[in-house]
């Protein structure tokens, strides 16, 4: 049975796809399993042993091409993670192939955002829902974790850089500051007052992944003490390696939450605009995610270029202090809370 599994952005969804197929290579093992992603996300799947080979489409190839790949390849079925504009066309263009898409909730999802009411999400985890749709394949509808798998190379480049940055070898601290959306990110002052906390505590070494746009930010936040900027230094497998050796993750609510889940690394996650309930929050057994009760949450589907009521309190208010406690940061003796032992 030859199956492709579409998911094609972005990072943090396409990670999260990978539970997808870690399910149905469980459950399927007579599958040859296909993925479907942009060129940007490929190495997502990279060494994953389920994966057989990950197709990239570029939009500028037009969907007419990428129909007749899908077509020629006699897929038993296309399970579409997507469902937007281009795979529901993409689906028009494949009538011969039986296809299976997930259910995404949206209208839920909207309806939070429209009257600020959370309470009116199911809550439901996207990857259950991406292995809900696998049903007609005869996977059962249980949560897996989505995975990713850095070589030996990505472990060793990444060893590299955070020896060239000064680290000898004490636990690290993962930071993740950047965000798509200004709304999303915690502010910059909070995360400086962060990083003076793990050092002055010596609770470890500080090391901010990210994106080439995140750098600038990531050199504001290290000024003046020890710690490594691989903010842009890293491909996706890389930052994996690095995120696999982090005692925690601190992060907005971004992609590099969701490769942290992936490679079994503790995450604290910070939720502004948006809630747990839109189905995006981190898997572990010891994952926190840190927010404030407003009224004026969730008020964005996705973050937005500024808070809509003009004070952002939402992430402002969620101050050091209560999230280096969540995070096991806090100095020895700290009032317990969170993680801290």
């Amino acid at each position: 049975m030859k199956v492709l599994v579409v998911r094609l952005s972005s990072l943090g969804d396409v990670v999260l796809a990978t539970a997808a197929v870690e399910a149905l290579a469980g459950d399927r093992p007579d599958a040859e399993i296909h993925v479907l992603t942009k060129p940007a996300f490929r190495e997502v799947f990279r060494n994953h042993p389920a994966v057989a080979r990950c197709l990239a489409w570029d939009p500028s190839e037009g969907l007419g091409l990428l129909a007749r790949r899908v077509r020629g390849e006699d897929y038993h079925r296309v399970v579409d993670l997507h469902g937007n504009l281009r795979t529901r066309a993409l689906r028009a263009l494949t009538p011969t192939v039986g296809w299976s898409r997930y259910r995404k909730g949206s209208v839920r999802r909207r309806v939070a955002v429209w009257l600020r009411k959370p309470a009116v999400l199911d809550r439901t985890h996207v990857v259950d829902r991406y292995v809900h749709a696998l049903a007609p394949l005869g996977v059962r509808p249980v949560r897996r974790r989505p995975r990713v798998f850095p070589a030996e190379a990505d472990r060793g480049r990444a060893e590299a850089l955070l020896r060239a940055s000064g680290w000898a070898g004490q636990p690290l601290i993962a930071l993740a500051p950047g965000a798509r959306w200004a709304t999303k990110a915690w502010p910059e002052t909070h995360w400086i007052d962060l990083v003076s906390r793990i050092r002055g505590e010596g609770r470890g070494f500080p090391v901010i992944v990210g994106g080439t746009g995140d750098r600038d930010l990531a050199e504001r936040i290290l000024a003046g003490g020890p710690g490594a900027n691989l903010a842009g230094e890293t491909s996706i497998p890389e930052t994996a390696a690095v995120l696999e050796r982090c005692e925690v993750l601190v992060t907005n609510d971004s992609a590099p939450l969701h490769l942290a889940t992936a490679v079994g690394t503790r995450v604290v996650a910070l939720f502004g605009p948006t809630v747990r309930g839109f189905g995006f929050f981190p898997l572990g057994p010891e994952d926190r995610v840190v927010d404030l009760d407003l009224p004026c949450r969730p008020c964005s589907l996705h973050g937005d270029d500024r808070c809509p009521l003009g004070h952002h309190r939402c992430l402002r208010g969620l101050d050091v202090e209560r999230v280096a406690r969540e995070g096991s940061l806090a100095p020895a003796g700290a009032t317990p809370g969170g993680l801290v032992r």
